[in-house]
């Protein structure tokens, strides 16, 4: 048998999504620092709301906190567990290309949709579990969709070993969805 013989095929790694993550998350970042300060300007400066609802201070402090922690933060660590995941698998992710950008995109859709009810007054005013439930059931779809790919990932991997990192992504998931299921509890009463 040939040294040849022996050599795996390098893996081909979806590393397209996990750029798109990384894009966005700078992106949320300046938008949150921006959604900050401007708000910050209008506890000095009252009238720079304009006498407009949706740029009071009450409607714009969510946009900025979810910005902060969900669009940048959360981007962010949705990028790197699809780029940690691959490589200590030695897999590409699970579920194509298809579920990948499923997940980023419909992450997205749920953080401008989030955004934008907070703007026109649609809020459970809870602190960070504003979204109302119609959103929330969408982020539950886009998350499971997200364990499915990372779990998905871990069970085809070529590396026989779990890496730890790749577990701290799992309790990451799991604790997520624990969280925004016991936080988000609600029966809808209407439409």
């Amino acid at each position: 048998m040939s040294d040849h013989a022996l050599i795996e095929p390098p893996v081909v790694y979806n590393d397209a999504v996990v750029k798109k993550f990384v894009v966005a998350s700078l992106f949320w970042a300046i938008v949150a620092f921006l959604v900050g300060c401007y708000i910050a300007a209008e506890l000095t400066w009252p009238t720079l709301n304009l006498g407009l609802s949706f740029t009071n201070f009450g409607r714009l402090r969510p946009v900025h906190t979810s910005a902060a922690i969900f669009a940048f933060g959360g981007s962010a660590l949705l990028g790197t567990s699809f780029y940690v995941v691959q490589r200590t698998c030695r897999a590409r992710l699970f579920g194509g290309e298809a579920l990948a950008n499923f997940v980023f995109w419909g992450y997205q859709f749920f953080i401008v949709m989030a955004a934008l009810s907070y703007v026109l007054g649609f809020s459970q005013s809870k602190e960070y579990a504003e979204p109302e439930w119609h959103l929330d059931l969408w982020l539950t779809v886009v998350w499971v969709s997200y364990l499915l790919v990372f779990l998905g990932t871990i069970l085809k991997r070529s590396e026989p070993h779990i890496y730890v990192a790749n577990w701290f992504y799992l309790a990451f998931i799991i604790t997520i969805a624990v969280l925004h299921i016991v936080n988000n509890a609600a029966i809808p009463i209407s439409w």
